[in-house]
């Protein structure tokens, strides 16, 4: 049990580093999410039970936001940028490439 907790922590915590490998688990396993909360949103029917896919829809975005976000910090960290650039991914088209910058950036090996 504390093992998960500690993998959550990790996972949610926007301080330390995360290189090109770790970011882009980050991002295969929010794509992956997204992919299947837009399946769950199609299967949304207003008149019957089905509704509470919209919940589940909702619950799978929230969970993967944050952990993506911390990653794209520690990420922008990795690469000396300032973090406050992670305001880019919320710009719907540049978020892409913004995405592809971090997973295809080198690190700059820089010892503290």
């Amino acid at each position: 049990m504390r093992y998960l907790k500690n993998i959550f922590f990790f996972s949610a915590s926007f301080s330390g580093k995360a290189g090109r490998i770790e970011y882009g688990f980050y991002l295969l396993f929010s794509i992956l999410c997204g992919y299947f909360a837009l399946y769950l949103n199609s299967k949304v029917d207003l008149d019957n039970e089905k509704i509470l896919y919209l919940f589940y829809d909702c619950l799978i975005i929230l969970l993967v936001l944050v952990p993506m976000q911390a990653a794209a910090t520690r990420r922008l960290r990795d690469l000396n940028a300032n973090p406050t650039f992670i305001i880019f991914n919320f710009i719907p088209v540049l978020n892409i490439a913004f995405a592809m910058f971090l997973l295809f950036a080198k690190s700059l090996k820089k010892d503290n």
